[in-house]
Formats: structure tokens, sequence, C-alpha cells
């Protein structure tokens, strides 16, 4: 039979805190809290790091076309250069190749053919 709420509150404050409720309850927030602490001070993973000017007008290539020689630019977070602009392409930091910008563009992407090498998906192109 449980007791009732007035004999439980009644109880010495030790037998209280000895109940197998009380310990499992408690045992339970220390241990989520400190696995979530632990999470927190977890150092960041090393990320490769990407350098690109906030100034300039850098753009990514997202699709390559080898067979009608022309990629498709990305500039989301860059200003779109002009129409018949001469682009490098760069891997990392190594120039793979040239493109010229075509008539087709929207306000963040833009075609341009290949004219030299051989752009891959991923590649930045910037004006020389």
């Amino acid at each position: 039979m449980q007791p009732s709420l007035l004999e439980w509150l009644r109880r010495p404050i030790w037998v209280v805190a000895f109940e197998p409720a009380v310990v499992v309850g408690l045992l339970t927030l220390c241990g989520c809290s400190a696995s979530s602490r632990a999470q927190m001070l977890m150092p960041a993973p090393d990320f490769p790091a990407v350098i690109r000017p906030l100034d300039g007008s850098v753009g990514s290539v997202v699709l390559v076309n080898e067979r009608l020689r022309f990629v498709v630019l990305d500039y989301s977070f860059s200003t779109l250069p002009p129409t018949g602009s001469f682009l490098e392409v760069y891997r990392s930091s190594d120039r793979v190749g040239r493109v010229r910008l075509s008539r087709w563009s929207n306000p963040t992407t833009a075609a341009a053919d290949i004219l030299e090498g051989a752009p891959q998906v991923g590649d930045t192109a910037r004006p020389d």
C-alpha cells in the first residue's frame, strides 16, 4: 500500500532523499547533464581552409559539360562579372583552365565557354 501525500511529507528528509524513484531521477539528470556538457567541450574538427575574397568576383563551378565545352558558374556570394569577361579557373591554388562568360545569365548564375583546360565541379573562377 502506498503512503498518502501527508505521510510522505512527514518522513525525515534522509528517507525521502533515498527513495528509489528519487535516486533514479537524480542519476538520470546527472548523466544527461554530464554527457551534454562533454559534447559541448569537444574540440571542433579540422576543416580545410577556403579563402575567398569578399570584394572580388569569385564564382564556383556547379556544372561542367565536356561535350559542348561549357560550364555553369554560381555567384551567390559574389558579384557577377560582365558578359564576355575572361576568367581563370582554379582548383585549390593551381590554375587549371580559362573560360569566357557568355550572354546567358541570371542574378546568381552564368554560363561560360571553356577556352582551355578541364574545369571540374567545385573549382573557382575569377578574373585574371
